[in-house]
Parts: C-alpha cells; sequence; structure tokens
C-alpha cells in the first residue's frame, strides 16, 4: 500500500519541492521548511501587523486561531429558528436542546473547546462542525442580520469559559479570537475570510453565553436560545432577507464572500442595507 502514496503530499497534504532543499512545503501565499519548522518567507500580511515578526505563524497563538468552517449562507441550509431547534432538540441520543440547568451549562461550555486538526495545522470545534450542513444553520434575524449557528454556537461556548474562567471582559475577549480567526483565514481560507455575518455572530453567541444564558432557568438549552434569537435579535422567515434571493445555491470555495465584514456591526439589516 506505500507504494501507492504520492510521497510529495504527505506534510498537511502541501506539495514538497525537494529541489529547493531538504523539505520546502508550497502554502501558496509562502514556503514552509519542514527542515527548521519555519516560513521562508515574510506573511504576505505583515505591513498590516507591523508590531508582529513577519515570519510568524497565526501571530504567535496556534492554540487560539480556530476554524468554525464558517462561508457565507446558501439557501439550501438557510433556515428558521424553530428548525435550528429542532436539530438541537434532536441531536442523537443526547438531545442537547432539552439540557438545563448544570447538563445545559456543562454543554454550553463544552461548545468552545477544540482539537488540533493536523490537516488544517491548526484547531477545530470539536462540537459545533455538526452544525455546518443542518437545515437552520443560517438564521435571518431583522436586527443582527445573518446569524451563522455554528460560528454563534462555537463562540458562546468560548465566551462562557472565559466567563466561568474570570476574566473581566469574557465577550471582547471571544470577539478578538473572531477577528484572528479572520485574519488567518485571509491566507489559508480566503472563501470565508470576513464573510458578512461571520463577525456578528461572533458577537451575538458571546453576548447570549455571556448576559442571557441561564443555568438556573427552568428553560431548556433550546428554549433560552429560541428566545434570544426572537426576542433580542427579531429571528425571522429566510426569504424576507433583503439578499435572500441572491444568496448562492452552494458553497463557493473558488472565491471571496460575496461581501466581506470588518467588524461586528450586522449588515443587510434596515440600518446597514
Amino acid at each position: 500500500m506505500s507504494d501507492l502514496i504520492d510521497k510529495r503530499y504527505l506534510y498537511n497534504g502541501k506539495e514538497l519541492h525537494e529541489q529547493l532543499g531538504l523539505g520546502w512545503y508550497d502554502y501558496g501565499a509562502r514556503w514552509y521548511d519542514a527542515g527548521v519548522a519555519r516560513w521562508g518567507q515574510v506573511d504576505p500580511l505583515a505591513e498590516e501587523y507591523y508590531s508582529w515578526s513577519g515570519y510568524n505563524y497565526v501571530m504567535d497563538s496556534p492554540v487560539r486561531q480556530v476554524d468554525p468552517d464558517g462561508r457565507e449562507p446558501i439557501k439550501p441550509i438557510a433556515g428558521t429558528v424553530a428548525e435550528f431547534k429542532a436539530v438541537l432538540d434532536n441531536i442523537s441520543k443526547r438531545k442537547v436542546g432539552r439540557f438545563k440547568g448544570k447538563q445545559a451549562s456543562d454543554y454550553l461550555k463544552s461548545l468552545g473547546d477544540t482539537y488540533f486538526d493536523l490537516k488544517r495545522m491548526r484547531p477545530v470545534p470539536t462540537q459545533t462542525g455538526f452544525f455546518n450542513k443542518k437545515k437552520g444553520r443560517y438564521i435571518y434575524t431583522e436586527k443582527g442580520g445573518w446569524i451563522d449557528m455554528a460560528h454563534f454556537m462555537f463562540y458562546a461556548g468560548r465566551a462562557y469559559q472565559y466567563k466561568l474562567a474570570g476574566k473581566e471582559n469574557p465577550i471582547g475577549e471571544a470577539v478578538q479570537d473572531g477577528y484572528m480567526q479572520e485574519f488567518t483565514d485571509q491566507i489559508f481560507a480566503p472563501h470565508s475570510a470576513y464573510s458578512y455575518e461571520d463577525l456578528p455572530s461572533d458577537k451575538y453567541g458571546a453576548e447570549f453565553a455571556v448576559n442571557y444564558f441561564d443555568p438556573e432557568s427552568d428553560l431548556t438549552f433550546g428554549e433560552q436560545i429560541a428566545n434570544y434569537l426572537n426576542d433580542v435579535l427579531c429571528a425571522t422567515d429566510p426569504e424576507n432577507a433583503p439578499n435572500y434571493e441572491e444568496l448562492p445555491e452552494a458553497d463557493d470555495r473558488s472565491s471571496p464572500p460575496s461581501r466581506t465584514n470588518k467588524t461586528t456591526d450586522p449588515v443587510y439589516v434596515k440600518d446597514n442595507p
């Protein structure tokens, strides 16, 4: 079987160019020298972050640079709060949407957990990838615009972890993690970098976890999320979004998002159409 493996592509799936040295891998934006475990060129975005070394990787913080697999909304998985809640309430045998009390608190905390994916060469969420292709992943709200529930849930978990750890500004800490992710996506996932719904989804997820989730509530975890989306963000049918007809039918990894947003301010809302 080993004879069938193309040995040029063993490290992160990148092509090895031995003629350039002992082990240079082509990462597109720059070359990686596996022999000394260093980048051979400066980061092409170094001028935007002059306080960091131009040769650093993910701002010297590979544990915090996570990838919730964010892309812009697509029609097939745009849905309603009720559809997303149904997914939560019926996840396998766990039925996490029906959790209450400590069980709900523990689950919310776990949403921010990650594991290191060698193929992507950075951490990815242990839980929220489950929502990536589920109906209701993208929910339109009148006050928050499009909400990517994979982002929402992951950064809710991160903010809740920061809150339990006693951080002074857990929402700000989680949102900063989101900004770092979008920055690194410019190199490693340009098809999703700063997609218009990402950072607002991060912020609203963090706000839910810190300011609205109540582990002492008689409501289930799914009910608390639904109430936040409906009552605070004013969720509505996806067809009511001003850009609904322009939503793509499928993911397109060959081009950048149709609209980018480098702030946590929502777009496709009344004040920011």
